[in-house]
């Protein structure tokens, strides 16, 4: 009987896949908490290849709407949003977390296994607000239930008020329960115009970002990038080391280490568009015992000057 009941839930997520969030879908169906749900889903995703069957459906998407994107290209509210459909769940709270930080306020994620319907906590002029991010797909709804955790979660936080934020739009029983209960939605229109804000806010004032200053080396002064709050940086085998900017899916640069010494570094955006390791413009390269390129100082203030741009 278990098994009938189990092979049913899978025919349901393989049928909906695309249009739902199936961590959500599976703790909403089972009655079980997040975290057990997202081990489920990567379980099932693994064993189905569903992120790259849907990965294959987005890109044929993408070419079916090619046509469109000379009209998103006129609508900057539309760019804006579009660059974060890539990110996973988390990696849209921490460009939530820089969003608000450049608002203003003071932020806090909470911890990942945390089941209390609340990713940020963040704060300004003692006014404590609970924020639940959702980065869902465009084409479907963040529902009512997502409304009313929020709303419990708040309270574990001792916060005064909640906001519920996503890359798509809201059910109208969501938008409904949040008037009652006030909480504040923030659509994918909203956040652009959120986004537009602070962008503009941003390039009015003349401000520039604060890369740490030359630390004596290039791999410890490309390590210290991290200080920022702007940059992460992915270390991976032999040394290798890929640096993103939060709200931008492909990495920005890459480097690999052989001790105190960068061998090999690489600007990963060309034209405006993400290129492989082996494709990108090489600024550092090693051959037998040599290593070809600038100076470590001079290497530095090079690859500053090209992060800038994502600034």
């Amino acid at each position: 009987m278990e098994f009938v009941k189990f092979d049913g839930l899978l025919k349901d997520v393989l049928e909906n896949y695309s249009s739902v969030d199936l961590v959500e879908f599976l703790q909403q169906r089972l009655n079980i908490p997040e975290y057990k749900a997202k081990l489920l889903a990567e379980r099932i995703e693994g064993k189905f290849n569903l992120r790259m069957n849907h990965a294959i459906e987005e890109k044929n998407q993408e070419l079916r709407t090619r046509d469109n994107v000379k009209e998103q290209d006129d609508n900057p509210a539309q760019i804006n949003v579009y660059a974060l459909d890539s990110l996973s769940g988390r990696e849209f709270e921490y460009f939530l977390k820089w969003l608000f930080e450049e608002m203003g306020f003071d932020v806090k994620l909470t911890k990942i296994n945390a089941d209390s319907g609340v990713d940020l906590v963040v704060a300004k002029e003692d006014e404590k607000i609970a924020v639940q991010a959702k980065r869902y797909r465009r084409n479907m709804k963040v529902s009512n239930s997502v409304v009313l955790k929020t709303h419990g979660g708040k309270d574990v936080y001792r916060c005064a008020k909640s906001i519920v934020i996503t890359t798509s739009y809201f059910t109208k029983q969501a938008i409904e329960d949040a008037g009652k209960l006030n909480i504040e939605l923030w659509d994918r229109d909203t956040l652009s115009a959120k986004i537009d804000g602070v962008n503009e806010k941003i390039k009015n004032s003349g401000q520039k970002a604060q890369f740490p200053q030359y630390k004596g080396s290039l791999l410890k002064s490309l390590l210290s990038l991290e200080k920022m709050g702007v940059f992460t940086i992915e270390r991976k085998e032999n040394g290798k080391h890929d640096i993103h900017r939060y709200g931008i899916k492909p990495p920005l640069l890459s480097f690999q280490a052989r001790g105190p010494y960068v061998t090999r570094c690489v600007f990963r955006i060309r034209g405006k568009e993400p290129v492989g390791e082996y494709e990108g413009a090489v600024l550092i390269r090693s051959e037998r015992q040599f290593i070809h390129g600038p100076g470590s100082e001079q290497a530095y203030e090079k690859i500053i000057a090209y992060l800038s741009d994502f600034l």
